[in-house]
């Protein structure tokens, strides 16, 4: 029988934990007032969210204040911020307990003898409250801030905010020490208020029997407002604790409870219990993340909500590193390759076995000296786990080399060549880049640029252990001079014709062969006079000796005149396929018009260089003849005309 109920009440303690509590209901020790009402086993709400309200909840039995104590609560101050009103206060009285007040004066006003510790939450000009929510130590149902009845404070509720009206529990914590006479006030485990007082004999005429409990009040503004006596289950670990594979776990109870807690559940995630306040070490068979759920409950009965907190049982890391070639005098990155199955790493330390220690996770380090060194890596993970690994590792010495080339006329190759300088290091390969996307290796190279330009060429070169040499950079010049002297062209005999040379470059010598008829042979833009047919050749000079040469062929006819053929065949054989006139003479043309037998105009244009192919509207136009009319300004500003007939012949 015994047997079957020990099982029973395992099963119920299990159900707890896998569930939402139910909270035995047996008989308060408090006694409630006005709006007041029990919502859980511990748990009570002081005021609902309603206006003009007041709430008052007292133990029933008296606590000596000779005697130390040490109470935790839970508190909530409600949702609403800017509307919510108006504040909680724990509270010590001598009166009775059936008293309280509404508003402002937070259950707390007019009871005297009493010590009231407020936490405020509505701005009341009157009492001098600050802006924020703000918790202060008051005697004798006096609330104002500016009264000598102010032992403490008003101080920010939180630390680190103005709101504690943030629809959370928070961890309210007052601490009394009868034989120093101190009072501590906690907030979420931050100290917010500290007094020292004999409290027996200044405030309550030297007697030490005072009734405690809480109280709470809204006005025009209002919130729901809660506390509990509480009974918190919370676990602890020493700071040493490792959560490794094979470790023994050490879970010790930082449970919060204002009464005794009698009974402690633990489930540790694998499917292993415990009982106790403090369980023995334990061990997990392995690495993983685990849940682990405690419940508590305390000497009235109450059982907690189920604490549930994540561990990690971590495994052990392998360490592992690997390099790039070391060589004297270069910045290596050393790369962690380190893999965890279960866990995360944390922590690096490198010992670079030349006096050098890195806790960086990929460490950059530069060896002086050729030699080999021992290189230790030992990682840590966040559970704790460690582990280590040693290489040896090789520096070599790092070659040396210088490198020329040159500035030549476009076309022409460059005698790239590589010079080491170091020959005791062998080199096993030489890398050219020429600045203009193209690369080449070996020692030597001649490079034929494509363009001309300014460029920075660069060769580096590498040992036969990898180590590269400092990049040599070669400034060359490509001189192109890119010389045009333009279009063959047509002129009349005696219209002036200016010549037009375009080249790249400063200081650049022209020569212009023959001179006949030419203003100045040695310009690059001369005017030429012609009474027949010439061809002129063109030789540029650059500073650098590069030569550049072009010709242009110039055809002479008398004129100014329109010459007109009689006839064309657009049959796109390539011979006479378009009709068009030639101008000598007239640099400007009015019109150009063609127009068949029915004196419909089938061809228009103003352009010297534009022909008719035969076609209108991209329509071909049957053999016949055709009316055409040419017009224009010759180059004396002489306006004449032609016309005449064609023929298209199929």
């Amino acid at each position: 029988m015994t047997r079957i109920l020990l099982v029973l009440i395992g099963l119920s303690w299990l159900l707890l934990l896998s569930h939402t509590p139910v909270q035995a209901q047996l008989q308060t020790p408090y006694i409630l007032n006005g709006a007041a009402t029990q919502r859980t086993c511990n748990c009570y709400v002081l005021t609902e969210d309603q206006g003009t309200s007041s709430g008052t909840v007292w133990n029933k039995n008296k606590i000596s204040l000779n005697d130390s104590f040490d109470y935790f609560f839970d508190v909530n101050l409600g949702c609403k911020d800017e509307n919510g009103a108006d504040g909680i206060g724990f509270i010590l009285q001598t009166q009775g307990t059936n008293l309280g007040a509404t508003g402002q004066g937070i259950g707390f006003q007019n009871i005297r003898p009493s010590l009231g510790v407020i936490i405020d939450t509505w701005q009341n000009s009157d009492d001098g409250d600050p802006y924020y929510d703000h918790v202060s130590i008051q005697i004798n149902g006096d609330i104002s801030h500016s009264s000598t009845n102010n032992l403490a404070g008003p101080v920010t509720a939180l630390a680190g905010s103005d709101n504690i009206e943030d629809c959370n529990w928070h961890i309210f914590h007052i601490k009394w020490n009868a034989v120093t006479k101190q009072l501590d006030v906690s907030i979420d485990d931050s100290l917010r208020l500290r007094i020292t007082k004999d409290l027996v004999t200044d405030v309550f005429g030297n007697d030490p029997m005072v009734y405690w409990g809480f109280g709470a009040a809204t006005g025009g503004a209002s919130n729901k407002q809660q506390f509990c006596a509480a009974l918190r289950p919370e676990l602890q670990f020493d700071n040493n604790q490792l959560f490794c594979d094979g470790s023994a776990i050490v879970f010790e109870d930082d449970s919060k409870s204002f009464g005794t807690i009698t009974r402690w559940r633990w489930d540790f995630g694998d499917g292993t219990t415990s009982a106790i306040a403090d369980p023995p070490p334990h061990t997990y068979a392995k690495p993983g993340k685990y849940q682990v759920k405690m419940i508590i409950e305390d000497n009235s009965g109450c059982v907690s909500d189920t604490m549930k907190q994540d561990i990690t049982i971590g495994s052990y890391p392998v360490p592992d590193f690997s390099y790039d070639s070391l060589c004297t005098g270069r910045p290596i990155s050393i790369r962690d390759q380190t893999t965890v199955a279960v866990g995360t790493l944390r922590q690096w330390t490198w010992d670079m076995g030349n006096g050098v220690i890195d806790h960086s996770s990929s460490p950059v380090i530069a060896y002086d000296n050729t030699g080999n060194y021992t290189v230790t890596l030992q990682v840590m993970t966040a559970e704790g786990c460690g582990a280590a690994t040693t290489k040896q590792v090789n520096v070599y010495p790092t070659p040396a080399i210088t490198a020329t080339g040159g500035s030549v006329c476009i076309g022409d190759a460059i005698p790239f060549t590589g010079t080491d300088l170091t020959p005791a290091i062998p080199l096993a390969q030489w890398y050219w880049n020429f600045d203009n996307g193209q690369q080449q290796t070996g020692q030597h190279i001649d490079y034929i640029y494509p363009a001309g330009g300014d460029y920075q060429a660069s060769v580096h070169a590498m040992s036969n252990k990898g180590c590269f040499t400092d990049t040599v950079y070669i400034p060359v010049t490509v001189t192109d001079i890119n010389l045009y002297v333009g279009r063959d062209t047509l002129i009349a005999r005696g219209q002036p014709l200016q010549l037009n040379a375009a080249a790249n470059g400063n200081n650049l010598q022209y020569n212009w062969t023959p001179d006949i008829g030419l203003s100045d042979p040695y310009a690059a833009n001369p005017v030429a006079l012609l009474r027949n047919d010439q061809t002129y050749y063109l030789a540029v000079t650059s500073p650098q000796g590069c030569i550049a040469l072009d010709t242009i062929n110039v055809k002479v006819y008398a004129g100014p005149e329109f010459y007109v053929p009689s006839a064309f065949s657009p049959n796109n054989d390539g011979l006479n396929d378009v009709f068009r006139a030639i101008s000598p003479g007239v640099p400007e043309l009015d019109f150009f018009c063609v127009w068949n037998r029915w004196g419909q105009e089938v061809f228009r244009t103003q352009s010297l260089s534009t022909g008719w192919d035969g076609s209108y509207k991209g329509q071909q136009m049957p053999a016949g003849t055709y009316v055409w009319m040419i017009q224009g300004t010759d180059y004396t500003g002489r306006m004449f005309n032609r016309k005449g007939t064609v023929t298209i012949v199929r």
